[in-house]
Formats: C-alpha cells, sequence, structure tokens
C-alpha cells in the first residue's frame, strides 16, 4: 500500500509539471491502465524537449523495479534451514532462539507451540521461493500441518544481523499468533 501512495504521489508531481493538459491525461490513462500491477512497476517521468517553437513531450513507458532479487544458493539455503528449524513444532526452545531477532521472553510461548503440533502431527513452515534485498529477505512459504500444505503461498521475511539470517520477531510472533500459542510482547 505504500508503494501504491508513493507511486499516486510521483505521478501527481509528474503531472503537475507536464506543459499540457494532454500530458496530463496521457499520464492518468497510464495510471490506471498500470494499476493492476502497481507494486512492481513505476512510471518514469515525463521528458520535454523545445527546440525553438518546436515542443515535443514523450511519456516513458512503464518498467518493472524491484529492489529484491532472487537470494543467492548460500542465502538460499541458509533461509530455509532458518524457516524450518524456527517453525517447526518439534525443536526446542533453546534451537530456535538464536535464530530469532530478540527471543526474550519466548520460552512459553514455544512450549505451547510445541504442544500444538503434537496435536496436529505436527506444525512447520516451508520456504519455497526467497528474494533478497540488502539485509532483508522475502520469503513465500507453505505453511504445514502433519507434513501437508495446509496454507500455501504465504509470506514472510528474514532479516541479515551481522552476516546471519535471523527470523524477525514479528514474523515468529505472527506464526504463533496463527498457532493460536500468543506471544508477549517484546
Amino acid at each position: 500500500m505504500k508503494r501504491v501512495s508513493v507511486l499516486i504521489a510521483a505521478i501527481a508531481i509528474v503531472a503537475t509539471a507536464c506543459s499540457s493538459a494532454s500530458d496530463a491525461s496521457r499520464i492518468a490513462e497510464a495510471t490506471t491502465t498500470s494499476a493492476s500491477s502497481v507494486a512492481t512497476t513505476m512510471v518514469e517521468p515525463t521528458t520535454t524537449t523545445t527546440t525553438a517553437d518546436l515542443t515535443t513531450t514523450t511519456l516513458r513507458t512503464p518498467t518493472t523495479t524491484s529492489a529484491f532479487a532472487p537470494a543467492s544458493d548460500e542465502d538460499a539455503a541458509e533461509i530455509t534451514a532458518l524457516y524450518e528449524i524456527v517453525f517447526s513444532s518439534e525443536t526446542t526452545y533453546e534451537e530456535k532462539a538464536p535464530l530469532i531477532d530478540d527471543p526474550s521472553g519466548l520460552e512459553e510461548t514455544v512450549a505451547k507451540y510445541t504442544e500444538t503440533g503434537e496435536t496436529l502431527g505436527g506444525v512447520g513452515l516451508v520456504a519455497k521461493t526467497i528474494t533478497v534485498g540488502g539485509d532483508l529477505a522475502s520469503v513465500t512459504y507453505d505453511l504445514l500441518f502433519s507434513g501437508n500444505p495446509t496454507y500455501p503461498d504465504l509470506t514472510g521475511d528474514a532479516i541479515r544481523v551481522d552476516g546471519a539470517w535471523l527470523v524477525t520477531r514479528e514474523m515468529f510472533c505472527s506464526i504463533m499468533t496463527s498457532a493460536r500459542v500468543g506471544c508477549p510482547s517484546s
């Protein structure tokens, strides 16, 4: 949603700067026609060239932009293992804690998650698609009950701290809340 707001604001600025009403209407039209792909596309600014009495305005076509790229094999392997350990109902707090950014006070949450996993035949996450932008990773994953993908294609994150990938406390707590075991404030 933040990207949509930024895109709309940028288009409004460009439309205001246009020298003719037809340019503004073309930008509005480009905005309307690309609304379904707003999260990954951006309209570049209009350029105007003036030579004596001749004015030419060119509206550049939308281009795909992304701060994230597919993860390297090393990053993908580390994040995949991270998700498997942190979100398995079979791993202990001691195994999970070093992999969570700010694990303080999560011992009881992990104990309750283990109990929930036992009643469901095991709970876990499997990372499927990982993209990285600097020290942030976006992860598409499946939530598994009894080893079966029950909720596919969900999205999460990971952060790199001091060279190691970690699950954010927010991500961890959102899964724990979904599992109805709760999560204490940090």
